[in-house]
């Protein structure tokens, strides 16, 4: 690939640096245009509550019932035709009604992300792809993961409190029920359109029904006596009579796949009759979009719903959402790089681009940039679904009334999804930069403190603000005559108050240190860093022997932060001894390097470097050396912290307790009565360099304090050989219990982050199983093993009742009413937050042999959060997950390679 720019916008060939080769002529051929699919209907769906859970509907007596949902539900787009450069496309059938084609008769579920507001997207709702074209779904794909000996999930320890959630219930009419038929036609016909067509001739007899093409819902029996109905029509296109016959199926449980389809049907049509439009996944009001014209954004404000079964009756989760809308093209971006950077134009475009999501405002559709092919232009031909040569120029003028101006500039490659591939859409989708508009926000606009600031005005909403933009919503689907004519008609209504209900409030944990020490935080902030003022920490290396590289330009600010690091050691307990001092030549990465080898050959403790910021190759540089080339402890800062008078003696403070983390001290402990048990934490990261494969960092305890840890990290391109190098990794830390304590745990509880919901039946059949028959294999057989899923990026939302909604405390607990009855679930509040609404984390325990009653494991969990070295206060996830994610971080994002194993014993990646 050549960096040279031709001209204009350049041409050539681009080496997919999304899957680090080039792509194919084969590839290139099997082009689509945006939005084209192969001829089907698209199938809706994400998944089945599994048998014999949940009751259904809330019968409208009930006053205060609830409702979950997460961000998927039922998106689908609306009819396409074929397409420019189509393989094998014809008419995509229009969304409202191929929800449900192709579905098999009984309880069946599909891949995809749905959602109990679990933001993961466990729910079965329907969502963009899902299933599209008639294929049975997996029936595994929501499995039952609570354990059949399992009495109660909940706990009862802690102070009760009143929680309000942003779930709204769904109300039914007494004895409301939901009927499956199944419509039978002679002649056959295979047209979803022509079927129903047909069959609506007869909506008059037929009264509310919902018709996918194969399966037809309503709330009443068609005939009295359950015989089929049989109805002719007539079709227009010869005059031929059609036999219409339909069957009833059964009468459809809440706990079938199809119930939960039938409720996001409905809710789609619901956000559709607000005059919302659908970008992506969810659904977004243009017409009052935020405009912050000095940073080119535009927010459009929005709706995350999805609607499914909870533990009693069926809910609808709402989660606020924005759109970031950028108002530059992906040209201009290519343009700004042109300016730049025109040595290695084509390099730097695909640095900045490649992954990335851009919109298409012309059909509101989002796609990822995988390539650019800079050989094929606007001004190329391709066949037109008339069989007659026609340029993309023409395609876009005649289609979307789109001028495209630019006849020279590259195409985008967006490969298909993997719910597209399964639907058997195979070829890339071309795309024209000036028509694409870039989502998100790049790594300059994230550290613009201004933009995020504007920005955060109008996304970061504190409860009081997000409940009255939910009550909004309840509002706007009162007030709207098409939504409430669409839910009289069957007999249902949505609940206009949030759901209320009880729930737990953990007892503040007592921070220890050694000897005596000890501090104890309040509820609203789980916060310990005033204690640091005078600590002795529960254990301490010194650091007698350390050196300090800095530039020249940053010579007096570094001399100003060691005086006080100097200043702040005894209050910690920690003897820090004077650093010998390397000043560097210039600030260029390869003097840094050049000054390290130096440096590391003396054999100080730990080596810190000042770099000149967060932004340029240095960070990197400096970590290849001290984890990959020459293992030894690190601590890099930045220049741009130290020229800050104000605030450093407190982060002279967090350096030095980093640094005895590094050196392999322990700042502080909570008490845990657990005896002989290791906590292992498994999380997960794509490399940045190497796009086809991930990071899986393991991290596990290997004391009776939970507070040292032994680190790994490997790499995998798949779900199974992460398996193969997840289960090496546990029997390392096996291996070092063992030493370290004597003997093997009696226990194992494992928390693993990074599992979405369609990827559960692999981890339930493939990797607990790999994990135990790795125990079996270290002589472990009566092991009492524990494996929980971790999910943080949910759509739940958690108020708490004082008169005006605040954020729940520290410790909040629940474990009914939005759960979900196939799986043991709790959600749990752990961190404190002084801004916006508080983010709950789920926890959802798919084996369990420990004999840990539920108040156990909630308080483990909860006890864990304390244990994170890098932030004085509670973190999110179990300091084993967030250990694992800084691991897995600095891996996939700097060093690009397995660290040093010497190192694994240390937190040296804090």
């Amino acid at each position: 690939m050549s960096d040279n720019p031709p001209p204009s916008i350049p041409t050539g060939r681009a080496r997919g640096r999304a899957r680090a080769r080039a792509r194919t002529q084969e590839e290139l051929d099997a082009v689509r245009m945006p939005g084209q699919l192969p001829f089907m209907s698209q199938g809706r769906g994400r998944g089945v509550t599994p048998e014999g859970r949940g009751r259904g509907v809330t019968p409208e007596r009930v006053i205060d019932p609830e409702v979950p949902t997460g961000r998927a539900y039922h998106r689908g787009g609306s009819a396409t035709t074929a397409q420019p450069g189509s393989s094998g496309a014809g008419s995509a059938e229009s969304a409202a009604s191929e929800k449900m084609a192709g579905l098999a008769i009984g309880s069946s579920n599909s891949n995809g992300n749905g959602g109990n507001g679990n933001g993961n997207g466990s729910a079965p709702s329907v969502g963009r792809g899902a299933t599209r074209g008639r294929r049975d779904r997996a029936t595994e794909y929501l499995p039952r993961t609570r354990p059949d000996n399992l009495v109660s999930k909940k706990g009862s320890g802690g102070e009760e409190i009143t929680i309000t959630a942003n779930f709204f219930a769904l109300v039914a009419k007494p004895n409301w029920r939901l009927m499956l038929y199944r419509v039978d036609m002679v002649p056959e016909i295979d047209n979803t359109k022509v079927r129903k067509g047909l069959l609506y001739v007869h909506k008059d007899r037929l009264g509310s029904v919902i018709f996918d093409g194969t399966v037809l819902y309503t709330d009443s029996t068609l005939t009295p006596d359950q015989k089929p109905l049989v109805l002719n029509s007539k079709r227009e296109s010869d005059g031929q009579v059609v036999v219409i016959t339909i069957r009833l199926v059964e009468e459809i449980q809440p706990s079938d796949y199809h119930y939960t389809v039938f409720f996001n049907i409905v809710l789609r049509r619901c956000m559709e009759g607000m005059k919302m439009q659908l970008v992506g996944r969810n659904y977004y009001d243009p017409s009052a979009k935020v405009a912050l014209k000095q940073f080119k954004l535009e927010l459009w404000p929005g709706y995350e719903t999805s609607i499914r079964q909870h533990e009693n009756s069926v809910l609808l989760c709402c989660e606020v959402s924005h759109k970031i809308l950028r108002t530059d093209t992906v040209l201009e971006q290519m343009q700004e790089v042109f300016k730049t950077n025109k040595a290695n134009f084509r390099s730097g475009c695909e640095k900045i681009l490649l992954g990335c999501i851009v919109l298409t405002r012309y059909n509101n559709k989002t796609y990822r940039i995988d390539d650019i092919s800079w050989e094929k232009h606007p001004t190329d031909s391709f066949e037109s679904s008339k069989g007659t040569p026609m340029t993309f120029i023409e395609y876009y003028e005649g289609k979307y009334n789109r001028t495209i101006r630019d006849g020279q500039q590259p195409l985008l490659v967006s490969m298909p999804t993997l719910r597209e591939k399964r639907s058997g859409v195979n070829g890339p989708v071309l795309l024209i930069p000036e028509l694409c508009f870039m989502t998100g926000l790049s790594d300059e606009q994230r550290a613009n403190f201004n933009l995020m600031k504007a920005m955060g005005d109008y996304t970061r909403q504190d409860p009081a603000k997000r409940t009255q933009t939910l009550a909004g919503f309840s509002k706007r689907i009162k007030d709207t005559p098409e939504i409430q004519e669409e839910l009289k008609n069957w007999n249902l209504r949505f609940a206009e108050e949030l759901v209320k209900f009880r729930a737990r409030i953990l007892a503040p944990e007592a921070i220890l240190g050694a000897g005596s020490a000890k501090f104890t935080y309040s509820h609203d902030n789980a916060d310990w860093g005033g204690a640091f003022r005078n600590w002795k920490q529960w254990s301490v290396v010194n650091c007698s022997k350390w050196a300090v590289v800095y530039a020249p330009r940053d010579a007096t600010a570094t001399q100003e932060f060691i005086n006080m690091m100097l200043k702040v050691g005894p209050s910690l307990g920690m003897i820090i001894g004077k650093p010998k001092v390397f000043e560097l030549l210039d600030n260029r990465p390869v003097t840094y390097i050049q000054t390290l080898d130096r440096v590391i050959d003396m054999k100080p403790a730990i080596v810190m470097v000042v770099i000149p910021n967060n932004k340029g190759d240095h960070y990197a540089v400096v970590k290849k050396k001290c984890c990959l080339e020459k293992p030894i402890p690190s601590q890099c800062m930045t220049a741009t912290v130290l020229g800050k008078p104000k605030g450093l003696m407190s982060v002279a403070t967090k350096v030095a307790l980093q640094m005895n983390c590094k050196l392999g001290g322990e700042p502080w402990a909570v008490k845990i009565p657990l005896k002989n048990t290791m906590v292992i934490g498994y999380d997960t990261y794509h490399d940045s360099l190497h796009k086809d494969k991930s990071v899986g960092a393991v991290v596990a305890s290997i004391n009776a304090t939970f507070t040292k840890f032994i680190s790994m990290a490997d790499f995998h391109s798949n779900q199974s050989e992460m398996t193969d190098k997840m289960c090496p990794a546990i029997a390392k830390a096996l291996r070092k219990y063992n030493s370290v304590n004597g003997c093997l745990p009696e226990r194992v509880i494992m928390y693993r982050d990074g599992v979405g919901d369609g990827q559960i039946p692999y981890v339930v059949e493939h990797e607990v199983a790999a994990i135990t028959k790795c125990f079996n294999e270290a002589g472990m057989d009566e092991v009492k093993f524990t494996y929980i899923i971790v999910s943080k990026r949910i759509n739940t939302r958690l108020f708490r009742n004082n008169g005006k909604p605040t954020n729940p405390p520290s410790g909040t607990v629940v474990d009914d009413v939005i759960t979900l009855p196939e799986r043991y679930d709790f959600f749990l509040v752990s961190q404190s937050v002084r801004q916006g609404t508080v983010n709950p984390t789920s926890y959802n325990v798919v084996k369990d042999t420990s004999g840990l009653r539920p108040d156990h494991i909630q308080s483990l969990t909860y006890k864990l959060t304390h244990l994170y070295y890098n932030w004085p206060g509670t973190v999110r996830v179990p300091a084993v997950c967030q250990y694992a994610h800084k691991l897995a971080l600095l891996v996939g994002d700097s060093l690009h390679k397995m660290p040093a194993e010497g190192l694994g014993d240390l937190l040296y990646y804090l």
